[in-house]
């Protein structure tokens, strides 16, 4: 009976720290700060933007609406004029991708 009382108090301090950890490691976990690379994330817009160039296309490809042919038109203008600055800018800026 003893032992049993021992055992059970062990297997509640267990517990406790367990339940202590958990709640350590999600409180230091939201006031973690994700470090991003400026280069990954230049890139990353890069290649968002060059996902709105291809979007934009695709939907002037599909429309079929006259009054919506200008829109789309301008929608690809404006896609592609962003995408090449922030290409120029990315050249500027020396900025190189590394695919490993």
């Amino acid at each position: 009976m003893h032992e049993e009382n021992i055992t059970t108090k062990k297997e509640n301090v267990l517990n406790n720290i367990g339940s202590f950890l958990e709640e350590l490691y999600s409180k230091v976990s939201f006031f973690k700060e994700e470090v991003v690379d400026e280069n990954q994330e230049f890139v990353n817009n890069i290649s968002k933007a060059h996902e709105e160039w291809r979007n934009a296309e695709k939907f002037f490809d599909n429309v079929s609406d006259p009054d919506l042919v200008d829109h789309a038109i301008f929608k690809v203008e404006a896609a592609k004029c962003k995408y090449i600055y922030l290409l120029k800018k990315a050249k500027e800026e020396g900025v190189k991708v590394n695919f490993n």
